[in-house]
């Protein structure tokens, strides 16, 4: 690897001849480095560190000919992705700085601005400023389409028209708005560039090109995109009418029949379009094994008869399935050109469905077509559909449309001009931004109004802030009230306060928003967190007193304001499957006890109050433990595999559809329970007064392996969850 780094320079004198670089690795002797060129910061060049791996930190100073003079030892960090590994440096100043706005507020610069990086360090000025609350992206009409890009401080901006005979596009001059209004951001255009092109542009592809600078400037996709050219580098505009399948009945709030009232009764299957039907025991078509349409398609069964895919959905009684990522996101490619497995947390185009999981190839709009249709089979199925979304970073900190159209603005930044990394994936977003906030909320309401989803689960949601999430659920409630929102409650991030995060530790800030409860997962079937496993109560742990809050709600862990805001979970694609879990923690154990213990947990998940949610075949002991050693032997890197399956092949991932014909019993049980939680206002209580009211644990002595609910209400019966028998019994 050449380890590169291009270095800008900047002297406080303005004499440039003299000047040389000097770099070097910790532990080593280093060698000279020389300038290339000159810009309107200074010198510029590039230096490098060849080597067989990736370096993360280098060393490097500016110097005379004759090392009369020189400047601090900068020790520069390195980052992976497609960063170009950039940095500035100013004379005088021992900061290294990774972008050209926040070098241009060094004291030390000659014709310093105080106000280069206010999109990132003063940004409620900025907002204030510039924000804007109107359209953005493109609006078609037969005659006209008019194009609306939001980049405040661009010195100018084009939008690229794309021939379909591939030649060169046309170049339109698109203009800044005039209207100035800080007070009210719909009238408040000034950071606002539009154009209208008078002709039917429907199908075809756009970039705008952005100038940063007087001669300098980045071509983008919209970050508003609706679809995409084949190759993906592109916009496309579209007319709507081509985007509604035939037959397709838009969802509205009188005719969601399916959305439940009580968030309380729902029971959400987790699963991921290629998993699903990628195996060949799905029964599936072998030409929608893996899409959208293999997600739906009726009438399939195992070698054994056995009902799969989307008929066993049905069966099961799930009210609602959750799809792992089905926006657009990054991918990598094999040496054939084959799209290699990804579960999809790497977004690049929010509004835009992946075209990986579409059974035609061939028409740019595909995706959205099967994904509507899909999703409404389930809506006659009276079953909702979630969209997992990952709104908290981007897969590129510097190729992603948001960059290129704002550089620094709608991502969290280091005052040195670094991207904020409390995602681990390079970079995360800032929601507290009003035109990020924004943008977030534009995105749900699209996926809502347009393909009819029912929910959202936030991927790393403690990345996002209080006042932006609750503006997310009033947003939603606008539309429908009955919409789902949770996500993950982590404690992620330097970049917001501690009581501005949506944590779960704040859940009392953030009203009917859901969170993800790991307390009651722990407390049943131990943890499985970057590689430290434990037990729960279910492999003889003595957490009863935990088991007995997680039946009352969760309360006694974090100050819920209602039921509704805890997600019950005992597995979910991240981590070892339950499965895999029991199995790891008693390799002693018969089939029969491993299977009595996964019922018993999935007895308690679907037993406490708030919402339930499983990962499809966590009822029939799905395994993603697959041995690639000598005779199918297990090896520590299939079990590493196993806890963190993100990029495994379709081998470790895909659901084995012949699970259901092995565990018929256990399925059978597993459905009764689903029943009764969705049924039964017992096990769905709205508030914790009806909770304490109607329910009380009676046992629960430490160590016992027992715990024993009474229920009043129309049961009035005792449930004893019993470790010892490892059984559910009912009196």
């Amino acid at each position: 690897m050449d380890n590169r780094v291009i270095v800008h320079f900047h002297s406080m004198n303005g004499e440039y001849s003299k000047y040389s670089m000097w770099r070097w690795l910790d532990g080593y002797w280093g060698k000279d480095a020389f300038f290339s060129g000159q810009d309107d910061f200074g010198l510029i060049g590039e230096v490098s560190f060849p080597a067989s791996r990736f370096i993360d930190s280098v060393n490097l100073l500016v110097k005379s000919g004759n090392w009369s003079s020189q400047t601090h030892d900068y020790h520069i960090r390195r980052f992976l992705g497609d960063a170009p590994n950039e940095i500035w440096l100013v004379e005088g100043d021992s900061e290294v700085y990774y972008s050209k706005p926040a070098a241009l507020t060094s004291s030390c610069f000659t014709e310093r601005d105080h106000h280069a990086f206010d999109m990132a360090i003063r940004k409620k000025e900025f907002d204030q400023k510039w924000g804007f609350q109107g359209w953005l992206g493109h609006k078609y009409h037969a005659k006209e389409t008019e194009f609306r890009l939001w980049a405040p401080l661009a010195h100018r901006v084009q939008v690229l028209i794309y021939r379909k005979d591939g030649k060169r596009p046309r170049i339109i001059k698109m203009k800044r708005g005039t209207s100035i209004n800080k007070d009210h951001h719909q009238l408040n255009n000034q950071g606002v560039w539009t154009a209208k092109i008078k002709q039917n542009l429907d199908g075809v592809a756009y970039q705008y090109r952005v100038y940063h600078e007087e001669r300098f400037y980045q071509d983008t996709r919209d970050p508003y995109s609706l679809a995409l050219s084949l190759d993906n580098k592109k916009s496309l505009v579209v007319n709507p009418e081509r985007m509604i399948p035939r037959g397709y009945q838009k969802v509205t709030k009188a005719n969601a029949h399916w959305r439940t009232k009580n968030p309380c009764s729902a029971v959400i299957c987790e699963m991921h379009i290629r998993d699903f039907s990628k195996s060949k025991t799905s029964g599936v078509k072998e030409k929608y094994r893996g899409t959208y349409l293999g997600a739906c398609q009726e009438g399939t069964k195992n070698a054994h008869g056995d009902v799969t895919g989307f008929d066993y959905i049905k069966g099961m009684g799930y009210n609602y399935i959750q799809l792992q990522p089905v926006f657009d996101h990054h991918k990598t490619y094999d040496e054939k050109g084959n799209i290699l497995y990804n579960w999809g947390y790497d977004p690049e185009n929010y509004n835009v469905p992946d075209r990986q999981f579409a059974a035609d190839q061939k028409n740019p709009l595909a995706p959205i077509l099967e994904l509507k249709n899909m999703i409404q089979a389930y809506h006659k199925a009276g079953i909702g559909v979630i969209m997992d979304v990952v709104y908290n970073h981007t897969y590129s900190s510097y190729s992603s449309p948001f960059q290129l159209s704002v550089p620094a603005y709608y991502y969290r930044m280091h005052d040195n001009g670094s991207f904020q990394d409390g995602s681990g994936c390079g970079n995360e977003t800032a929601s507290d931004k009003e035109m990020f906030r924004k943008y977030m909320i534009d995105s749900l309401t699209y996926w809502v109004e347009e393909f009819g989803v029912d929910g959202f689960r936030f991927d790393l949601m403690g990345l996002h802030d209080v006042e932006t999430m609750n503006a997310v659920r009033s947003a939603m409630d606008a539309i429908d009230s009955r919409i789902l929102l949770y996500g993950e409650g982590w404690d992620m991030g330097i970049g917001l306060a501690s009581e501005q995060k949506a944590k779960k530790d704040n859940a009392a800030l953030l009203p009917r928003i859901g969170f993800f409860n790991d307390n009651s997962r722990d407390a049943v079937k131990g943890a499985e967190v970057y590689g430290h496993i434990s037990k729960g109560f279910v492999s003889g742990a003595p957490t009863e007193d935990k088991i007995a809050k997680s039946l009352l709600g969760s309360r006694g862990f974090v100050n819920y304001l209602m039921p509704g805001q805890v997600l019950n979970y005992i597995e979910a694609h991240d981590n070892y499957n339950l499965n895999d879990l029991m199995n790891h923690l008693h390799p002693e154990d018969s089939e029969e006890d491993i299977e009595n213990r996964i019922y018993l947990a999935n007895a308690l998940n679907l037993s406490m109050q708030g919402m339930c949610f499983m990962q499809l075949g966590q009822e029939f002991q799905r395994t993603k433990m697959v041995g690639t050693g000598p005779d199918g032997a297990i090896t520590n890197e299939d079990e590493q595999r196993a806890m963190n399956s993100y990029n495994a092949p379709d081998e470790v991932n895909q659901v084995d559809w012949n699970q259901v014909t092995l565990k018929k019993t256990l399925i059978s049980k597993v459905a009764k329970l689903i029943e009764r939680k969705k049924t039964s206002p017992e096990f769905s209580y709205h508030s914790f007064a009806e909770i304490y009211d109607n329910l009380f644990v009676f046992k629960a002595e430490y160590d016992s392996g027992i715990v024993e609910l009474h229920v009043s209400g129309h049961l009035n019966k005792a449930f004893v969850f019993n470790n010892v028998k490892k059984s559910l019994d009912i009196f």
